[in-house]
């Protein structure tokens, strides 16, 4: 019994009942003085907008979006260690895939069971056709 009365005696603070003095209001204020509950600050007189971009003058205007467009023609950055590509021209490329299977292989390997790699690889380049669209070619077809 004396473990229970002992354990009673924590609270949340990990202090026993006697240290901890006081109610939570009492607690709070000692904890951030100057704050009182229910104490009203300064109410607000004056509202700064603050703009998010800023204003262009008209003669600097045409001279931006100049310099904006020969930003995206440059050169690729390359690194001077080791001269390799660090980041391309944005321009996208139209990028032709061609896929592993041939279209017959792709139609068998879709009615394969489930457990063989052979059904995945079918099932991915069923993927790829969906999300490429135009731009996939299947496998050349080998004579044999």
């Amino acid at each position: 019994m004396e473990w229970k009365r002992r354990l009673g005696q924590f609270n949340i603070y990990g202090m026993t009942a006697p240290q901890a003095g006081g109610t939570f209001k009492e607690r709070l204020e000692s904890l951030t003085p100057g704050f009182e509950i229910g104490k009203v600050g300064k109410p607000v007189t004056e509202v700064a907008e603050i703009p998010t971009s800023p204003e262009i003058d008209k003669k600097i205007e045409g001279y931006m979006e100049k310099i904006e467009k020969e930003a995206e023609l440059t050169k690729p950055v390359i690194d001077d260690y080791t001269n390799q590509i660090l980041l391309g021209s944005a321009n996208p490329q139209n990028v032709s895939v061609t896929l592993p299977l041939t279209e017959a292989e792709v139609q068998l390997g879709l009615h394969e069971k489930i457990w063989n790699s052979f059904r995945w690889l079918a099932e991915w380049c069923v993927r790829q056709i969906k999300l490429m669209h135009g731009r996939v070619k299947y496998k050349a077809p080998t004579s044999s």
